[in-house]
């Protein structure tokens, strides 16, 4: 059920990441702009954003099953009105209520972690679903590009992304049976739970450096999504069909070795380490990457900047660390994380957008994007370097 959730949680995202592939071809029929390009991605994120922290304060009450399903059900229309928009207005505003109403379902990562998994298998539960969303990111975004072109329209691709989000609706309302769950009574632990939960930001400010960490990688991550193709079509001749498997490496490395997360949760007793090392790979890679012509070589360092994500899955686990939190605390955390990240996921198209417009160069917007997210290589130098504890049960099943 835990793999389910973590399924729903990619195809969202792989709208958002395929947009790169489908972006010549929306192009073509709206002629959007760069700055307009950048926004329709930093939308989704910048929505993500700013509603990830208030769903978690409000929500993370709720039972986590219902809340993931009506989420889901208040957010597919929007998806078949992507595929139908005539206008970049259209296609903006029902990218941003789509997510808007997927971002209601934000606590019911951790809470789902904690009615459903025992504490030491979360950081296992994390790299697992990490191998899973590769395998999905992958596939999609190799054949993004091919499907387009097979049916010869985005917008009926966008149809059967539709289709594949209503299977999903079934597969959770016949799955998720709470009644199933191990941890039983879940609900009244969140009932009883004294105090705000948005206490846990002050009460554990290393949060905000984490949270810093995963703005810096997430900025780079949707910058090169949404650009390395056109950057690649444009200014180096290589084709959609090419460039849609090419940025696919960034997946493949992660299929097999995404389960490493949660060794590295295990043996990474520096928690600093899992900040500051990814965050200047990030740095480095995304550098090399945006500079280097030659699709061999961008094939390894692709690769390798996919690669920085296999430390995820152990970051994900920091928050149930903390000292005496509480399960809507850890929710609250993991609601600001998500929030950072959004930000970062905002952040990249749209400042990589501005600057492309400005000095009339891709590449040079990526450079810029890339040393400004050194920003993730402080905030992991400062992070405390204590051991970690064990996380506290939940509750006995």
């Amino acid at each position: 059920m835990l793999l389910l959730f973590r399924a729903q949680s990619s195809s969202v995202i792989l709208v958002s990441y395929t947009f790169g592939l489908f972006l010549p071809f929306i192009n073509r029929d709206l002629g959007v702009s760069p700055l307009q390009a950048g926004l329709l991605q930093g939308v989704w994120w910048a929505t993500a954003s700013l509603c990830a922290l208030p769903a978690g304060i409000w929500f993370s009450r709720f039972r986590p099953v219902p809340l993931v399903l009506v989420s889901l059900l208040l957010a597919v229309p929007f998806l078949f009105l992507q595929a139908l928009a005539s206008s970049f207005v259209i296609l903006l505003l029902s990218r941003m209520f789509f997510v808007l109403f997927y971002t209601i379902a934000t606590p019911a990562r951790t809470l789902l972690l904690q009615q459903w998994a025992a504490p030491r298998q979360y950081a296992l539960v994390n790299a697992v679903g990490l191998s899973q969303h590769s395998i999905i990111l992958a596939i999609a975004v190799s054949t993004s590009a091919l499907l387009i072109t097979s049916v010869g329209s985005w917008r009926i691709a966008y149809m059967i992304l539709g289709g594949l989000f209503l299977a999903q609706i079934a597969a959770w309302a016949v799955i998720a049976n709470e009644r199933s769950a191990p941890v039983r009574e879940f609900q009244k632990r969140l009932e009883e739970q004294p105090g705000s939960p948005i206490d846990a930001i002050r009460s554990y400010p290393q949060c905000w450096l984490l949270a810093a960490t995963m703005f810096a990688l997430s900025a780079t991550w949707t910058a090169m999504v949404t650009f390395l193709p056109t950057l690649w079509l444009e200014e180096r001749g290589v084709p959609l069909t090419l460039g849609g498997p090419l940025l696919g490496f960034l997946y493949y490395g992660l299929i097999p070795s995404g389960v490493l997360g949660g060794t590295l949760a295990q043996r990474v007793r520096n928690r600093k380490l899992l900040l500051w090392v990814p965050a200047l790979l990030n740095v480095l890679l995304g550098l090399a990457i945006t500079l280097t012509p030659y699709p061999i070589l961008l094939m390894a360092l692709i690769t390798g900047l996919g690669l920085v994500w296999v430390a995820t899955p152990a970051l994900q686990v920091l928050p149930f660390e903390f000292p005496g939190i509480r399960p809507r605390e850890v929710a609250v955390i993991a609601s600001l994380v998500v929030t950072f990240s959004g930000l970062g996921f905002a952040a990249g198209p749209v400042i990589t957008g501005v600057v492309a417009q400005l000095t009339g160069s891709l590449q040079t917007g990526l450079v810029v994007l890339c040393l400004l997210t050194g920003l993730g290589v402080i905030a992991g130098l400062i992070y405390p370097s204590h051991s970690p504890a064990e996380p506290a049960p939940a509750e006995t099943p």
